[in-house]
């Protein structure tokens, strides 16, 4: 199981350092429209929806649609992700995970529509990164998949206290702390990379760090809650060793726009 995780992850990231650093502009937007359709599939089953490709369609042509709207508020887009996330991570403690099915039949198509703002701004900062600072588009997937290596390495060998026992039993305290200070390192490492050596940079970057893996815990978790609503321990089966797409961009989803907004903050992109 790790093996293949492993191969699976390792693959994963030589074809988005390609698609970053080489590929063009449609091609890219191609590939994460492939990927919003995929992503809102799962989605749309995880929220018990009767027409789940009519959801994937919609998500993936909001792509196009919204970076060809002339000048769009980068800016604030951020600044809402992050008080978006907030309120999410408020959501998550009040709210206990019941089951989708026994809820009223209101619930489905809200949860469905939740979508949008969970995963369409991340899509778009991805592109535009992609398009400006490419560097940068790299370090945020840095910094979460190390928040992610080093919290399931945490918690594999010091995990004794769960974190969201009624989200995700799996996940400890131990593991947070590790992911957390993996993330701060690679937001150190690229600060020193892709900004300078200078010892108030590399703290901003720590800082940058550490907030976009703090995030990145709430993606998680919210996937989590929408999979313990659907009574499903996995969103899909397409990735081997991870289980489904969603299962792998629900840490992007919450920790990109951090991050673009942790880059705004500090001036590091304009």
């Amino acid at each position: 199981m790790l093996r293949q995780r492993l191969i699976t992850a390792a693959l994963l990231f030589l074809l988005v350092l390609v698609l970053i650093f080489w590929a063009p502009f449609w091609v890219f937007l191609l590939f994460l429209m492939l990927l919003a359709f995929l992503a809102g599939q799962e989605w749309a089953h995880l929220s018990l929806i009767a027409y789940p490709n009519g959801l994937a369609l919609v998500l993936a042509a909001l792509l196009p649609v919204s970076i060809l709207a002339q000048h769009l508020p980068w800016s604030a887009l951020a600044q809402g992700g992050v008080i978006w996330w907030a309120l999410f991570a408020a959501l998550l403690i009040w709210i206990p995970p019941s089951l989708l099915r026994e809820a009223a039949a209101w619930q489905r198509p809200a949860s469905a529509m939740a979508v949008f703002p969970v995963l369409l701004p991340a899509l778009l900062f991805s592109l535009s990164l992609q398009q400006r600072a490419p560097q940068f588009l790299l370090w945020v997937i840095l910094v979460i998949s190390a928040d992610d290596v080093g919290a399931m390495t945490f918690g594999k060998i010091w995990g004794r206290h769960q974190l969201v026992p009624r989200l995700s039993p799996g996940k400890t305290w131990e593991g947070l702390l590790g992911g957390l200070l993996a993330s701060a390192i690679m937001g150190t490492l690229g600060a020193w990379m892709w900004i300078g050596a200078a010892a108030p940079t590399l703290f901003c970057g720590a800082v940058l760090g550490l907030v976009t893996g703090a995030f990145a815990v709430l993606g998680d978790l919210a996937e989590s809650f929408l999979k313990r609503r659907a009574d499903c321990k996995d969103s899909g089966q397409l990735l081997p060793g991870h289980g489904g797409l969603l299962d792998r961009l629900d840490s992007m989803s919450a920790g990109i726009p951090a991050f673009v907004a942790g880059l705004y903050y500090l001036g590091w992109w304009k």
